[in-house]
């Protein structure tokens, strides 16, 4: 099969040469009777993804635990199951029962078997391909250390993140643990949309991590997650919503305003500034403290990994207010911890993955409610290209012409 390709970091400090490969591989096959294979329909680059492309210090750190010399890249991705192991399809079976009740082929097909009867049955994979779509929780936590024995699997202290330390989903096949699928029936979610779920739930984690029912909310950071998040908040009902991004070199202000902005404005945003200019930045400090009685915000979601907008945020912030912080920064920053947190009482979180699996549950119920349907209608998918084509897509990335970029095998 084709797949796209990232060689293991070299150690002592060589270089890392930047780019990927487009090449052939071996088929994964079932090995383990865990073990769910499915024919990739379309994956969806994030900014992981563009951060392996150009070999970034902080991605070279966790590729180094890589114990082969190259690995598939890519997490996210929207699937059809065509095989699985023995204890997978009576999982597989149970997901199907729950799931029939709004499939009427599906309901008669598992009329009154259980799940060890209907995973027997001789066209159980061929109705289950047919029938829905597929992702996966590419986490691989363990299930045994502390933090998954408390139900947070999404800091398992031996996550396996799928596209980084062991092969993902920028092929045609990719094979994944039976406890991480993800079921849709066919029509309940697009499968374009289906296919970056995955990053949708880094937004919703974000946004879920404080109450923002009748809140105010500032998104910082208007790219893909900044987006999502805005999107999300809004139907979660915040009261507020203020959003920044930054203009810079050949994406300039008046490119942020019609496309990033746009967006923003018509997934709910009540303001927006370019924070790389000065009057907007002022116009930001003062539209915020205008509009909470000079209170600040309930909730900041960092979303862009600037330190400058870690400052924006402690600075808008109300006392007793939430940050929540997803963007990945580089390098060190100072903060006075006893002025801008504890005297004034602001809790800090780090957001990293999903909540398994209540981010899906909350993320599906919200795409079924519209969301999908608003981001396919608003052009948020501004790519979709074949596999091969992926330097277009990095590219558009790279440039600010892309947002969600698809790839399709």
């Amino acid at each position: 099969m084709k797949a796209i390709l990232k060689d293991k970091p070299p150690l002592d400090g060589q270089v890392w040469k930047t780019g990927l490969r487009f090449a052939d591989k071996t088929a994964p096959e079932i090995e383990e009777s865990g073990d769910v294979k499915l024919r990739v329909v379309a994956g969806a680059i994030c900014g992981t993804d563009a951060g392996i492309y150009e070999s970034k210090e902080s991605l070279r750190r966790e590729m180094t635990k890589l114990t082969k010399p190259e690995v598939i890249i890519g997490h996210e991705f929207c699937g059809k199951i065509v095989d699985a192991g023995t204890r997978a399809r009576e999982v597989l079976a149970t997901l199907m029962i729950a799931k029939s009740k709004s499939d009427p082929v599906v309901k008669k097909f598992v009329g009154h078997k259980n799940a060890r009867q209907l995973a027997k049955q001789k066209d159980f994979l061929e109705i289950l391909g047919e029938r829905f779509y597929s992702s996966a929780e590419m986490h691989i936590t363990d299930g045994t250390c502390y933090q998954c024995r408390l139900g947070e699997r999404h800091v398992c202290q031996n996550t396996i993140i799928r596209g980084i330390h062991d092969d993902g989903a920028f092929a045609e096949f990719v094979v994944v643990p039976v406890q991480n699928i993800v079921l849709f029936n066919e029509g309940e979610i697009p499968p374009e949309v289906i296919a970056f779920m995955d990053a949708i739930g880094n937004a919703t984690h974000t946004v879920q991590s404080t109450p923002v029912l009748r809140e105010t909310v500032a998104v910082l950071g208007c790219g893909v997650q900044g987006l999502m998040a805005t999107a999300v908040a809004k139907f979660a009902g915040a009261k507020k919503i203020f959003v920044t991004d930054a203009s810079h070199g050949n994406f300039s202000n008046e490119k942020l305003q019609s496309t990033r902005f746009r967006l923003a404005t018509e997934y709910g945003a009540d303001h927006c500034f370019d924070v790389s200019l000065p009057e907007e930045k002022k116009s930001f400090y003062n539209t915020v403290m205008k509009e909470t009685n000079n209170t600040g915000v309930d909730a900041v979601f960092e979303m862009s990994g600037n330190y400058r907008a870690y400052e924006d945020a402690f600075r808008i912030v109300r006392m007793g207010g939430n940050i929540s912080l997803l963007g990945l920064p580089s390098g060190l920053m100072q903060l006075d911890f006893a002025k801008d947190v504890i005297f004034r009482g602001v809790t800090i979180r780090g957001i990293i993955g999903r909540r398994v699996f209540e981010t899906w549950d909350l993320m599906r119920d919200l795409l079924k409610k519209g969301l999908a349907k608003k981001f396919l209608a608003s052009g948020f998918i501004t790519h979709d290209l074949p596999l091969e084509n992926f330097e277009e897509g990095f590219a558009a990335l790279r440039s600010g012409d892309g947002l969600k970029v698809l790839l399709r095998p």
